[in-house]
């Protein structure tokens, strides 16, 4: 199943790109996340970081690699270790002032019922990803604004 949401933030491209890629700021606006660290010696393409999740009622590690760094239009990251196998991307584009953001996941259904329940409930599943999404990107919004 593939969501998408998208958002403006008036701030440069590489400050945004910079401040997304940076783990240590993702608990600041990604729902569920309560902590992050990098495990690799730095940010790049084939680096991993682990995020502490908080999936419903309980708390996993969720390692993630990244598959593409392209500073400043494209930060994309897969699970490779966790409850759930996903793949997202972020898509920068900015114009010297403002960046566009479009965030787009893609998840994995790991076995025949979480595949039954994601064609049953896909459409609605889809719609709760993107208010999800949206408010994450919002509060980024929010975060970066404080972060300068």
């Amino acid at each position: 199943m593939k969501a998408m949401a998208s958002i403006s933030i008036d701030r440069p491209v590489d400050e945004v790109f910079d401040f997304v890629t940076d783990v240590d700021n993702m608990p600041r606006w990604i729902s569920g996340v309560s902590g992050a660290h990098l495990v690799s010696q730095a940010m790049g393409k084939g680096a991993r970081y682990v995020i502490d999740y908080m999936t419903g009622w309980r708390n996993s590690e969720v390692e993630i690699e990244v598959v593409h760094f392209e500073r400043p239009k494209l930060f994309a990251g897969k699970s490779s270790r966790g409850p759930f196998d996903y793949e997202g991307r972020m898509e920068l584009a900015g114009d010297g002032k403002t960046t566009s953001i479009t965030n787009i996941i893609e998840d994995n259904p790991d076995s025949l019922a979480s595949t039954v329940a994601s064609w049953m409930f896909g459409p609605f599943l889809r719609r709760a990803y993107r208010r999800r999404m949206q408010k994450e990107l919002e509060q980024l919004r929010t975060a970066i604004g404080s972060a300068t």
